[in-house]
């Protein structure tokens, strides 16, 4: 299933500028900040935007960042096409 699919995710993210469009832009990293949260920094014409994702519990969360990191540098649009197990 892809991750723009995935019952269990809000994709596209709420970025921390509202002006940002939902998959603009490049992935620049992503990080666990609590058990179940990702941080997610996306690059758009040179200024960062912040955004979380709230998964539904620990193990889904680190796989899900796992796949995220290997695909750094990705356009946004090509992040929600990734292929994600439940």
């Amino acid at each position: 299933m892809r991750l723009r699919e995935h019952p269990k995710i809000p994709w596209p993210p709420v970025w921390s500028e509202s002006s940002v469009r939902a998959e603009e832009g490049i992935l620049k990293d992503v990080d666990i900040i609590e058990p179940n949260r990702l941080l997610l920094s996306n690059e758009i014409d040179g200024k960062v935007y912040f955004a979380e994702i709230w998964c539904s519990n620990m193990a889904f969360a680190s796989r899900l960042e796992q796949k995220m990191k290997s695909n750094v540098g990705k356009p946004m649009r090509e992040i929600g096409e990734l292929e994600i197990g439940s």
